[in-house]
């Protein structure tokens, strides 16, 4: 299959083999990469780890899908990565300055305990929602720029978006 031969959807069909190895490692691996990413986020005020580092780590999920995948793995991102960096530092900020609004410090942590039913006592902080806002920023920055990495290799490749590169002439054509 040639570099230029388009698949059903316009896009070019990828014709860089893929490792089947590294394929059926990173279906196992990128759940368990999520649930290490999720529980980064919610430890992180009381130990190492936080918004940052599980942002982080959900981000590297989604870089080893484009890495087994190729570029069509990015075709499934519906969402925009710049607003997720927007809605990243609103929920930040928000929880950065709702305190002001009490009474209290820029930053200060407010503690809620929950008493649960079959779970028990829950203790909520208000401080994992400032690391949930990071989380969001995080992963919304690290896709921005795969998503760039992406862009510049179907527009070098020549194998971009119909519309996106210069127009194609087709040699049966004469007019």
């Amino acid at each position: 299959m040639r570099a230029t031969d388009r698949g059903a959807n316009g896009r070019a069909a990828d014709a860089t083999p893929r490792s089947v190895i590294l394929s059926t490692t990173a279906n196992g691996l990128i759940p368990v990469l999520l649930l290490v990413s999720v529980y980064l986020t919610f430890r992180g005020h009381n130990a190492p780890g936080g918004g940052f580092a599980g942002g982080l780590v959900m981000a590297t999920a989604v870089v080893l899908r484009y890495l087994a995948d190729g570029p069509r793995s990015m075709d499934r991102v519906r969402i925009d990565p710049v607003a997720l960096i927007g809605v990243g530092l609103l929920i930040s900020l928000a929880v950065a300055v709702a305190p002001l609004l009490v009474g209290g410090e820029l930053l200060e942590s407010a503690i809620w305990k929950l008493d649960l039913p079959v779970i028990g006592t829950v203790k909520v902080v208000s401080s994992a929602g400032f690391d949930i806002g990071v989380h969001v920023l995080v992963l919304g920055a690290v896709l921005t720029i795969v998503m760039a990495f992406v862009r510049a290799d179907e527009t070098s490749a020549g194998t971009g978006p119909v519309g996106d590169g210069p127009a194609r002439s087709d040699p049966g054509d004469r007019t």
